[in-house]
């Protein structure tokens, strides 16, 4: 939901055949490069070896970390925020009213919550609609304060 990511990925082993690296990391470009998710509380115990080798391997492939500790994760209203929106990530949204709940935003930009459910109303409820896109990353939604009838929404393209 951060709108400075611009794709996701995931790496799960590297290294050889003979010497395969288990690495296990999302990975996230943003416009300063490649990054992978550090999560302090989340970090498999490995031997010395097997940290040298993990290092190495995100060396290599110019991964630098990107580190959240569990008060990072915690932190409000962001987390709150975040739950509230991921709560719909289920919510199937029909074609038509995906196609104008995108075709709104690329025509007018980025505007409120409440604006946007007032351009594009049902028959579903746009309000739902609009979080579950902003689960399948194709809106950006603020998250850094409450959700709200406020609250921004972009469009991700």
């Amino acid at each position: 939901m951060d709108p400075e990511i611009l794709e996701i990925g995931f790496l799960g082993t590297a290294g050889t055949e003979a010497r395969p690296v288990d690495l296990q990391v999302v990975t996230f470009r943003t416009n300063a490069g490649w990054r992978y998710l550090d999560i302090e509380v989340c970090r498999p115990l490995r031997s010395l070896g097997e940290a040298d080798a993990f290092d190495r391997e995100l060396r290599a492939r110019g991964l630098a970390p990107y580190t959240l500790t569990g008060a990072d994760i915690l932190k409000e209203p962001r987390f709150s925020t975040a739950r509230a929106i991921w709560t719909y990530r289920r919510f199937s949204v029909p074609p038509d009213m995906r196609h104008r709940l995108l075709a709104a935003l690329a025509e007018d930009g980025p505007m409120s919550l409440h604006h946007l459910c007032t351009l594009v109303p049902g028959p579903l409820d746009p309000f739902a609609s609009v979080l579950s896109l902003a689960c399948r990353n194709e809106v950006e939604i603020d998250i850094s304060t409450p959700l709200s009838r406020s609250t921004t929404v972009r469009s991700r393209s």
